[in-house]
């Protein structure tokens, strides 16, 4: 299995992306690699990262967090 951390704006309309999926060796350093980048983000983005995991040709998310309009850090756990 794999993850990886991928970028986007946080407005359900935007599909922009930040950045290339960013491989990680382990769910516990995807984590802090999305924390990581998204509480060093400007908060006018309101950037989020999610953190993916794939299988073969499956492909889950298993945490996500991101910057609100209040410029609040907020994450949820999806597994």
């Amino acid at each position: 299995m794999q993850y990886y951390v991928r970028t986007m704006e946080k407005h359900k309309a935007s599909t922009r992306v930040f950045s290339p999926e960013l491989p990680c060796p382990a769910l516990g350093s995807a984590k802090d690699a999305a924390k990581q980048l998204v509480q060093s983000s400007d908060p006018s983005v309101m950037l989020q990262a999610d953190v993916c995991s794939r299988n073969q040709n499956q492909v889950r998310t298993r945490y996500c967090c991101w910057i609100n309009e209040r410029g609040e850090f907020v994450e949820r756990a999806l597994i």
